[in-house]
């Protein structure tokens, strides 16, 4: 049996054992709430889907199978690493890093996601939907960069895995969707590495970076969206928004031209909606059809003016601004290398792991 096949059946494997062990506590009336909400969604990762093939006689048809986890972990918040399409074929491979407030009991909204995507990008592409860190839950948590400095290294391993998955030709796509984008910044400051790199309703990568070499190797691209009345992107919570970067192609989130058919995309959670310019852009990079790539350039004051001339984005974005500095202290005024930037992101995980350490050692006796 290949990699591949054999670490589907793995982790399905894992699903049926939690499957079987919450069914046990639910027949034996010792089951949480939690515990019944955990197995409603395993049983769901176990539903098979139908996708088509090529039969013995040359026609398409249907067929069921298991769902393709490479990756799962049914405890606690749970994770997930799931597989769109057919990976040791594609030539074509995006990896899409969901945002905050997302755990295996919301997984399904993220895998319909990838799956989104991979119909968008057209034959030949195969998409991983990556949830294998502890998205924040709650703003609270994500106004701290902790779970992106604990997933971006465990992202950068994966995109290493990645490369023995796939194709040796296959071009890959990485993909991060609000806070997301931050755990796809760690992953390309601890080593990782992609063909493109797509960021979606960004609140910043990190206060040192500011443009796209500070963080992308050469010779990766950085494609950005920033949808109009995005106050994730506005807030720069994390760092300049990469919507400004110089170097940076800044994507269109709505064609002006578009048929009455066109879907609009404003705020922060439409970038992945169906027939939107900001999906068919996602695409397109992800085929390769870079030339296709509709671009904008417009501010935050244009994209959230109000009557009588005034907007909100300005203001949302010095407020955020502010507040940000509270929470992480005040930032130096000079721009560190791109080497620089890993170092302090390094040190700041370290801290972090030292106080988490000291938290669980607890009061000593």
């Amino acid at each position: 049996m290949d990699q591949l096949a054999e670490r589907y059946r793995a982790n399905h494997g894992r699903l049926v054992a939690a499957r079987d062990r919450l069914q046990a506590a639910v027949d034996a009336g010792a089951a949480t709430d939690d515990d019944r909400r955990r197995l409603g969604t395993v049983l769901e990762l176990l539903t098979p889907v139908i996708v088509t093939a090529v039969n013995a006689d040359g026609k398409v048809v249907e067929v069921r199978r298991p769902r393709q986890f490479l990756e799962v972990d049914p405890a606690g918040q749970g994770r997930a690493v799931e597989v769109h399409g057919e990976l040791d074929q594609a030539r074509n491979v995006a990896v899409l890093v969901p945002g905050m407030g997302n755990s295996l009991d919301t997984f399904r909204g993220q895998s319909d996601r990838g799956d989104l995507i991979r119909q968008e990008s057209g034959p030949g592409t195969a998409v991983v939907v990556w949830l294998d860190y502890d998205s924040p839950q709650g703003l609270p948590a994500a106004a701290s960069k902790q779970a992106a400095l604990d997933g971006g290294p465990r992202l950068a391993t994966f995109l290493t895995d990645l490369d023995h998955l796939k194709t040796h030709d296959a071009k890959s796509t990485l993909i991060g969707h609000s806070y997301g984008t931050d755990v796809v910044g760690q992953a390309l400051l601890n080593g990782g590495r992609a063909d493109r790199v797509v960021l979606t309703g960004s609140p910043g990568i990190t206060k040192y970076i500011d443009e796209a070499a500070d963080f992308v190797p050469t010779p990766t691209r950085l494609y950005v969206e920033r949808a109009p009345g995005d106050y994730v992107a506005y807030s720069e919570w994390h760092g300049p928004d990469p919507a400004t970067f110089p170097d940076a192609i800044r994507m269109a989130t709505n064609d002006p031209l578009a048929n009455d058919e066109a879907v609009s995309v404003h705020w922060h959670n439409e970038y992945y909606r169906p027939n939107s310019e900001a999906l068919r852009n996602i695409g397109r990079v992800v085929r390769g059809d870079l030339t296709a790539i509709t671009t904008t350039n417009t501010s935050r004051s244009a994209e959230t003016k109000l009557a009588l001339g005034a907007s909100w984005g300005g203001a949302l974005n010095a407020v955020a601004g502010a507040a940000s500095k509270v929470y992480d202290g005040v930032v130096s005024l000079t721009k560190p290398s791109q080497d620089s930037a890993r170092a302090a992101a390094s040190k700041t995980s370290a801290q972090g792991f030292t106080s988490r350490s000291r938290q669980q050692e607890g009061p000593r006796r």
